[in-house]
């Protein structure tokens, strides 16, 4: 077996003096008499550092793994500030006191995390390990004999007790049999490695990495005949859209050719890469499976269920790798269509991801549907692990369920549970003892939370301050566990996972949380009293005037739970918001340089991607929400005083000019030409207006269930309004308009009425500048009709790259024959 060559330590003493020109302790100087003189030492100990000084020395050859390299470094930073000294590095092993670092390769995932502690002979400290584990058992010395803890990211995230010596007992330390050894990851790794978090096993729709790569066979379309699937009724030859390799398409499980040709790409791989221990087989996403006779056979004509095709593609594969390779490990994602386990046991070295939100738990049905998942696929699958929708960013405030979410990891590791990804792109301390709680967790499944819960506030920010940052944190717990729910984010909870990028999870929140939280931090600032838990209090406070600001820039607190506004005052409150914007964001904008200063936590900060997806709390575009904000308040644009801010915001020019345009146009409409003449419906149903009954996909659309006409029962302005006959509870109006101006955006207005109102009906407005091939669900605010009268509703499209608007009303939940009458729509270019 290869192993790396030994890593030691040497006096410190000795190599001072070598190095600086100091005496040798057996000649001592009067001017560092004191520094050389030996001192009584413990036997029962292995002394590391004496009076503030390295008192043995680290081997580092040029050979050493990069991981293992970084692991020293780490603990020297560590050390250094915990102790004043670092500990020196040498190439060669010393005769002096020493750690030696016996690094093994990993043969099996399952026991990468392991290490072990001891000490062949008075002088010699010895860890063996992987070059993962190593830096697990030097953070396991710091933790135990020098009693720090990392708990958040940040540069002051440390805590610890400044100290003068430390030393180990001469006890030998055995760690192994870590909870979820496969893999313990978060989407930002690096940033929580100190936390022993470590991606063992890459997981993702990953068929087209190394199964079927498509650098062998994308580039020249030379896909094999036999493992392409029958889409439609016809055998594809080339990938049904190119620019998206893992999506749309699937290969033929049934086939066994197709299960032969994978295994022999993945041979030629690993014999490439010896040092893999770990792929991925994912299925690729979204839909495309095979419609072949063999495949729908296998699974039981079942087109929303291809569990039975994949897994034994999956299988045939595994027992063919793992006759030269017993402890690769493979790992597939049950998702969608593959959520459902087997009829079978998958091969023991498959692990299966469950794709789960648990913050969706907080609907009993929805914790009872995941526990149930989680027991069906532990009686098929040897080892479960978990893609935990965990999102911190880009949610507006720290997203917390603690008691859910970590009941429902625990569930999991009863049942196999054995690699976890969450897919967060928190790499701070916004969300509290969130992240540390879950790292704490998938190391020791047995570890007492509550306990470390309590010593993470202490450690945080003191004993006097800890009761007001965990009573900030509950008010973030509390509402994400209940209130959130009635959102339209909060909507999504049954779905596979919960909108991320969904601001309307705001909605709910009252200003008497926001105030409860603000008073909360105040207090933990006021209250911190060492230079350590001032400089977390400090960080966490910055994260929670950012936070106050957007909220403040979301309308939080100002409408119902679903954003929806009913009052001239609550119109005025979002416009007052709007003319305040400037402000707010010079203020957040300052605050992110100052965060962004963190060294540990900057690069990811300042990613490009992660900016643009709204990973971090760094350049955030609040364009939209301002857009938002005049939208809701145009339905008041008459009163008065909503008037007057109109107007106020159409003139100043911090302001974007959009945004002044927008209020322009809002506070005086009668100014701006109507684009949709026939919108009065004064002259009956023109082709720009149909009506369907939909499901998913547009193609499925069918006008039999509803009736669009003219009617002269209701109206506004005119004699008539458009007149919708429901006998479906989903239908969607649409208005497709043409002859606009590419490069510009457009307002649509119109009027809705209902005679009483419904029971379960609302209705959800989209505007697209492109006629998407979908009705989409996730995020749309929900909006019911008050009944026997005429409610005003504006909506924006985006830039229009061609000349098209394309406008729908979608009317869910309504009863057969329920009628809602639609007029004065109009539509008005954002000059």
């Amino acid at each position: 077996m290869f192993r790396t060559r030994l890593i030691s330590l040497v006096p410190a003493v000795i190599l001072s003096a070598l190095l600086t020109g100091c005496c040798a302790p057996h000649e001592e100087s009067p001017e560092c008499a004191a520094a050389c003189k030996e001192k009584p030492v413990d036997r029962n100990v292995f002394e590391l550092v004496r009076e503030n000084r390295a008192v043995c020395s680290i081997v580092l050859p040029d050979e050493a793994p990069k991981a293992v390299a970084e692991a020293v470094e780490n603990f020297n930073e560590t050390l250094k500030t915990i102790t004043g000294t670092a500990l020196p590095t040498v190439k060669e092993s010393p005769s002096g006191s020493r750690i030696v670092l016996d690094v093994n390769p990993v043969k099996s995932l399952k026991t990468e995390d392991n290490f072990i502690i001891d000490f062949p002979d008075g002088k010699t400290m010895r860890i063996e390990g992987t070059e993962i584990s190593v830096q697990w058992a030097f953070n396991h010395i710091l933790r135990e004999f020098a009693g720090a803890e990392w708990l958040m990211p940040e540069d002051c995230g440390l805590s610890y007790t400044p100290l003068n010596e430390l030393a180990v007992p001469m006890k030998k330390i055995e760690v192994k049999d870590i909870s979820w050894p496969i893999s313990r990851t978060h989407s930002l790794t690096p940033a929580w490695r100190l936390y022993n978090m470590h991606q063992g096993l890459l997981v993702g729709h990953d068929l087209t990495l190394h199964a079927f790569p498509l650098e062998k066979y994308g580039k020249d379309n030379s896909w094999p005949e036999a493992m392409m699937p029958v889409l439609n009724g016809k055998k594809i030859t080339s990938l049904p859209k190119p620019e998206s390799p893992r999506q749309f398409w699937q290969p033929c499980y049934s086939n066994p050719e197709t299960a032969k040709i994978a295994v022999k790409n993945l041979l030629e791989y690993l014999e490439k890469h010896p040092e893999v221990t770990g792929l991925s087989l994912g299925a690729n996403d979204n839909t495309g499976h095979c419609e072949c006779p063999e495949c729908m056979k296998m699974d039981n004509n079942e087109k929303g269920n291809r569990s039975e095709s994949y897994y034994t593609f999956i299988n045939r594969v595994m027992e063919e790798l793992c006759k030269t390779h017993p402890d690769l490990t493979v790992s597939v994602l049950a998702y969608l269509y593959t959520f459902k386990p087997p009829s079978f046991k998958l091969h023991p070295n498959v692990v299966v991801y469950l794709t789960l939100d648990f913050n969706g738990c907080v609907l009993p049905e929805v914790m009872e549907r995941q526990k149930k998942a989680v027991a069906d696929w532990s009686k098929k699958a040897s080892a479960i692990g978990i893609w935990d929708y965990s999102w911190g960013y880009p949610y507006p405030m720290p997203r917390l369920y603690l008691p859910l979410h970590l009941d429902m990891l625990k569930c999991v590791a009863e049942h196999n549970g054995k690699a976890y990804c969450g897919e967060s792109w928190t790499v701070d301390g916004l969300e509290g003892p969130k992240q540390y709680l879950i790292a704490k967790l998938l190391w020791d499944s047995k570890a007492d939370l509550k306990a470390l819960e309590e010593d993470w506030y202490v450690r945080c920010v003191g004993k006097k301050a800890a009761p007001y940052l965990k009573a900030y944190y509950k008010v973030w717990n509390d509402y994400f566990s209940g209130p959130a729910l009635e959102t339209p984010w909060g909507k999504s909870a049954p779905g596979v996972f919960m909108t991320y990028d969904d601001t309307s999870c705001v909605y709910a929140l009252r200003e008497s949380d926001i105030q409860t939280a603000d008073e909360a931090m105040k207090q933990v600032a006021a209250l911190a009293e060492t230079p350590q838990e001032q400089a977390r209090a400090g960080v966490l406070m910055r994260l929670w005037q950012q936070t106050w600001i957007r909220l403040r820039l979301l309308g939080a607190g100002v409408g119902d739970c679903c954003g929806v506004i009913q009052t001239p005052e609550q119109a005025c409150k979002l416009l007052e918001a709007v003319l305040s914007s400037p402000e707010y964001i010079r203020e957040y904008n300052e605050i992110s340089e100052r965060l962004a200063q963190e060294k540990r936590i900057r690069k990811h900060y300042l990613s490009k991607p992660y900016m643009q997806a709204g990973g971090t709390p760094v350049n955030r575009n609040f364009d939209p929400s301002l857009s938002r904000h005049l939208q809701s308040a145009a339905e008041f644009a008459e009163h008065p005083r909503v008037n007057e801010l109109l107007r106020k915001i159409s003139v100043k020019q911090e302001l974007p000019s959009f945004v002044r345009a927008l209020a322009r146009l809002l506070s005086d409409t009668a100014a701006h030409a109507n684009l949709l003449p026939e919108g009065d419906a004064e002259n009956g149903v023109t082709p720009v207006f149909t009506a369907r009954s939909f499901r998913y996909f547009v193609k499925d659309d069918s006008p039999e269930l509803v009736t669009l006409s003219a009617s002269e029962k209701f109206a506004t302005s005119g004699k008539k309004s458009f007149e919708l006959d429901l006998n479906s509870h989903n239908i969607v109006f649409r208005v497709n308009a043409s002859g606009l101006k590419p490069g510009k955006k457009y307002v649509v207005f119109f009027k809705a009425f209902i005679e009483k109102p419904s029971g379960e009906g609302y209705m959800q407005l989209v505007c697209e500048g492109t006629d998407l091939s979908h009705h989409p669900w996730r995020g749309l605010t929900p909006f019911r009709l008050s009944g026997g009268v005429w409610q005003s509703f504006t909506v924006l499209s985006p830039t229009l790259p061609k000349d098209k608007l394309y406008f729908r009303i979608y009317l869910r939940n309504y009863f057969k024959g329920e009628k809602v009458y639609l007029d004065d729509l109009k539509i008005m270019e954002v000059e």
